[in-house]
């Protein structure tokens, strides 16, 4: 597998946006860029669209004389405000879609890079809240490619996890559990995109001539919601599992990008119930290389 090499590739310069985590979480993304690095300047900003990490990584490329930028956030979903943010921050919208993501890392950094007047009411938590936010600098033209969504790819990574617990999927109920977001319109995108996920699992079972599952669920536990929301996508979750147990079995899978994050939050709310559980993320698997590889091919193309 290697990443494509078209003319003037070295004038190209990809920009992987992720999540981040701890040392093992960046690293299982960093690995899937490998191919990526062997024939483009790769950087990373990590976090929710984090105005700090953007603009290292944009410096960090434009120090390499790239003419272009493209952009791959490596998300779940694209139903989510941080993705809107990065388009703003980057000069792809002309104005922020929602309230400001709170800032978590390079808090020091931001509040000197910013340029945006703080004052204490927009500190809490250790984090930053700021009122607005301005664009990074950028002189050069970038390009956003898509979110994981339902690609084909995450499909079949979703089937292999599922298929490593199954046994008689005629019998089986398949719960897809993902973080999902605040607000209700992107929740929504964000389940129809699970959704679409789960009948191409089912279509691949009976393209290969192998039973489907009983049923797929497509849910979110919605861990950042106000409690009422956060407490009521957790008793939805258990409810699934309950009534998937009433004459079967069933199989949760965590629909997280890479280990060590908050997918074992979603078999803990599961305690006292049956379910199997292997608790393995989209990460580490060689098809995200390639759904990187894709994502730059399409933005060339």
């Amino acid at each position: 597998m290697s990443a494509t090499d078209p003319k003037n590739s070295s004038r190209i310069g990809i920009l992987i946006m992720a999540h981040g985590g701890g040392t093992t979480w960046n690293n299982m993304v960093k690995e899937a860029a490998k191919p990526l690095t062997e024939t483009y300047p790769v950087e990373y900003a990590w976090g929710m669209a984090n105005f700090v990490s953007l603009q290292k990584a944009v410096k960090n490329l434009e120090a390499k004389s790239v003419d272009q930028i493209i952009v791959i956030p490596l998300f779940i979903s694209k139903h989510s405000p941080i993705l809107r943010q990065a388009e703003y921050l980057l000069g792809i919208r002309d104005e922020l879609a929602d309230q400001p993501m709170p800032v978590m890392h390079y808090t020091d950094e931001f509040k000197e890079m910013s340029g945006i007047p703080l004052d204490d009411s927009h500190f809490m938590h250790n984090m930053i809240f700021p009122p607005t936010l301005k664009q990074i600098e950028i002189h050069t033209p970038v390009q956003f490619t898509d979110a994981l969504d339902d690609h084909p790819i995450v499909a079949d990574i979703l089937r292999k996890r599922i298929l490593s617990l199954s046994e008689d999927p005629a019998n089986e109920t398949v719960v897809l559990a993902a973080h999902g977001p605040n607000g209700e319109e992107d929740n929504t995108g964000w389940v129809q995109s699970m959704e679409s996920l789960a009948a191409q699992v089912q279509q691949k079972q009976s393209d290969e001539g192998l039973p489907g599952f009983r049923n797929i669920m497509a849910l979110t536990v919605r861990d950042d919601a106000p409690e009422a929301i956060h407490e009521q996508a957790r008793q939805y979750l258990r409810a699934v599992v309950r009534q998937g147990n009433i004459s079967g079995e069933v199989i949760v899978i965590p629909v997280f990008l890479s280990p060590g994050g908050r997918e074992k939050s979603v078999a803990q709310r599961l305690e006292g119930l049956e379910f199997k559980w292997s608790g393995k993320t989209l990460l580490p698997d060689d098809r995200l290389s390639t759904f990187l590889i894709n994502s730059v091919e399409n933005a060339l193309n």
